[in-house]
């Protein structure tokens, strides 16, 4: 698991979340998505790099809750 940063509603349903990351941080390129699961059993959810900070090691993705495994990526802690 990686640890959350940040995370703050931006508008209804949508959420910026910034995760620890160092070694994405450090290879993502503009345009690239990760894979995100909620839990060992969960979806895998492609979500698009929104920003990325290589000196803080840290990734940030912007989601729209709007299917299950988008409300549980948002809700975890």
């Amino acid at each position: 698991m990686f640890e959350v940063v940040e995370r703050r509603e931006l508008a209804e349903n949508i959420y910026l979340t910034r995760v620890k990351a160092p070694r994405i941080a450090n290879s993502a390129k503009p345009g690239q998505f990760v894979i995100v699961r909620a839990d060992k059993l969960g979806e895998r959810t492609p979500l698009t790099i929104a920003d990325y900070d290589a000196s803080e090691g840290t990734v940030t993705l912007v989601t729209q809750a709007l299917g299950v495994s988008t409300r549980k990526i948002v809700a975890r802690e």
